[in-house]
């Protein structure tokens, strides 16, 4: 015997639906019982039970019901007799079924094997249910016309996800990040004590200690008009991610990143790996900007991601420390790290001075998680900043999907989430992941693709997609984060690469031969060795480049200008080699290199040394 339970969400949670709802939801169960040979028994005291029932729903239709097996239990009780009827007439069934052994006669197929005739479809009214229509992206929806404007309406998904503006939201710890990134995405205020950020926080340490440790994702809607749509917005239940993504003319993607210094590692990857059109930076109104608040506008400055302050925390603040607060943050934007203007915001038509100004302003907007006050302004922002990067410009190129995740779910295969940098793909497609530790790739091909939790046909430039492969088992141990998925065979993967560096200003950093850092090549994360140093000279229009040579030796190296020392500002050419494994890069992607600090941005120029076989099949 199973039980079912109707208007009950996954997390328990009421999904508040009216009775025509589940009454409808009710006949489709036992549709579906009919169809498997499943009885619904009837475990309830229908006289009983009829003494619960609202006056605005019709009594003979709920008894009906009740001698069909269903259990209402009603939800009138919690609201006024002065709510609309809707409201009192809410409710949830409890179903119990139990499967019974169907006598089918014996039908022999074609080929002479024995099997069990398809039984009949069960009597179906209209008035019982509505017709589900599928998924886009699911076989129902693509192999017949039974959807009508299905792969437009798939495409109109696709385009949402893929013009989204992808906002870093950045700050020290306890600036307050998570809290207003749960109160714009569930549309709620804090009660001081962190229950907005309760909303978005993935695991159990987050919780107790307040900190973000992870990357995440929120989503964050706008209709035309510019209101806010959120996962919250409904009284009745909680809106999927697929019904947020569908209704929205507008989507915003905020990335929580980690603002503790042991958490460096896991920001730095992040801003490398998300492809942000903006930033917000997250301050504490209480306090003045640390080290770490002007490390990370350090960084959006020198990837040359516009930013945003967001001064948080203002409700009780004292005017004296506030004051004090933004001269500091102003005279932060001012230095020459960052070279950015600071601009008050203080009404909507402050902050459209600022749009078509944005990589040289820093707009200062003073906030409140708990009063709601300047949350109004940052919401405007939001639905008015044009999106900065052009993922459709990539469309013609080969297909590239850089991995950032790996999951093996059971029943499916091993899954990999990430971005689609360029080109598209269908499922079905043949595709080569990799490289594995000796510089090869594997064929493979892809069984079925996400975007927001929801299947679809395709993947284009610009989403953050899943794909789930065809892989074995001996296969499935060699993926991991920092791989490549793509359409084209590259047959050879990278070992050693020259890049243009540009050392940061603000800390002491000295650059030789074979220093080490850790490098972020958007997905890709590994440790590199500078095997040669060559000035750079912006003034020339052609510099040379530099020669592939044994560098072994440290007397040849010095004889090809290995002593070279670099101070914060220098610019010069590099030839970094991997430390571990080789990967897949290619000119013109984005590094950044810490050792501890981030200490210098770049852009590849050239692939050196590369290393592969042919393709594992």
């Amino acid at each position: 015997m199973t039980k079912y339970m109707l208007g009950v969400e996954d997390d328990g949670s009421h999904s508040m639906l009216t009775y025509s709802d589940m009454k409808r939801s009710f006949y489709c169960l036992k549709s579906l019982c009919d169809s498997f040979g499943a009885v619904i028994l009837k475990s309830v005291d229908v006289d009983f039970s009829m003494n619960s029932v609202p006056e605005c729903v019709d009594g003979s239709d709920v008894k009906a019901l009740m001698k069909a097996g269903a259990h209402v239990i009603w939800f009138h009780q919690d609201y006024p007799e002065s709510s609309p009827p809707t409201a009192q007439s809410v409710c949830r069934i409890e179903v119990e079924i139990s499967q019974v052994q169907v006598e089918r006669s014996r039908v022999v197929s074609a080929d002479g094997s024995e099997c069990l005739p398809t039984p009949p479809p069960p009597p179906f009214h209209a008035g019982d249910c509505h017709p589900v229509k599928p998924f886009p992206g699911s076989s129902s929806s693509t192999s017949s016309s039974t959807v009508e404007g299905g792969d437009e309406d798939q495409d109109a998904f696709g385009d949402t996800v893929s013009q989204a503006l992808r906002i870093l939201v950045l700050g020290n710890v306890d600036a307050g990040k998570s809290t207003i990134v749960g109160s714009l995405t569930t549309q709620s205020l804090d009660d001081g004590r962190g229950s907005c950020r309760l909303q978005i926080m993935k695991h159990r340490h987050e919780i107790t200690t307040g900190r973000t440790s992870t990357v995440s994702n929120h989503h964050m809607g706008f209709d035309d008009e510019g209101n806010v749509r959120s996962q919250n917005g409904s009284k009745v239940r909680r809106m999927t991610e697929e019904e947020l993504v569908r209704g929205s003319s507008r989507l915003i993607t905020f990335t929580d990143l980690c603002g503790h210094e042991k958490y460096l590692k896991t920001t730095v990857g992040g801003v490398s790996a998300s492809m942000g059109d903006y930033a917000l930076m997250v301050c504490n109104s209480r306090h003045p900007p640390t080290h770490m608040t002007h490390h990370h506008l350090n960084l959006c400055a020198s990837t040359l991601v516009p930013c945003v302050i967001v001064l948080t925390k203002i409700d009780g603040c004292p005017p004296d420390q506030l004051k004090n607060t933004i001269d500091e943050v102003k005279a932060m934007c001012r230095q020459g790290d960052v070279n950015k203007v600071p601009f008050m915001v203080n009404s909507t038509s402050d902050l459209d001075e600022c749009f078509d100004k944005m990589s040289r302003l820093c707009p200062i907007i003073l906030t409140s998680a708990v009063t709601g006050e300047g949350m109004d302004l940052l919401k405007y922002l939001l639905f008015n900043l044009p999106k900065r990067r052009k993922h459709e410009k990539k469309l013609g190129r080969p297909f590239e999907f850089l991995v950032d995740e790996i999951f093996n779910v059971p029943g499916v295969g091993p899954v990999a989430s990430g971005f689609v940098n360029a080109g598209r793909v269908e499922v079905g497609d043949t595709v080569f992941v990799g490289p594995l530790d000796d510089g090869t790739f594997v064929q493979t091909m892809v069984k079925s693709a996400h975007i927001a939790r929801t299947p679809s046909n395709s993947l284009k430039a610009g989403q953050s997609a899943s794909m789930c492969m065809s892989l074995n088992k001996n296969e499935r141990k060699f993926l991991r984060k920092g791989m490549v998925i793509l359409k084209e065979n590259p047959k050879r993967s990278c070992v050693s690469f020259v890049s243009e560096i540009c050392v940061m200003k603000g800390d002491h950093t000295t650059i030789r031969r074979n220093y080490q850092a850790f490098v972020h090549i958007l997905n890709v994360r590994q440790t590199a060795t500078a095997k040669k140093i060559e000035m750079f000279d912006p003034h020339e229009k052609t510099n040379k480049v530099i020669q592939t040579k044994n560098l072994s030796s440290d007397r040849e190296a010095a004889s090809e200008g290995g002593d070279l020392i670099l101070r914060p500002g220098c610019r010069a050419m590099v030839l970094f080699e991997f430390g571990k494994r080789p990967e897949y890069i290619r000119p013109g992607m984005r590094m950044l290199f810490r050792d501890g600090r981030v200490r210098g941005v770049g852009i590849i120029k050239t692939i050196v040394e590369t290393k592969g076989a042919a393709v594992a099949t």
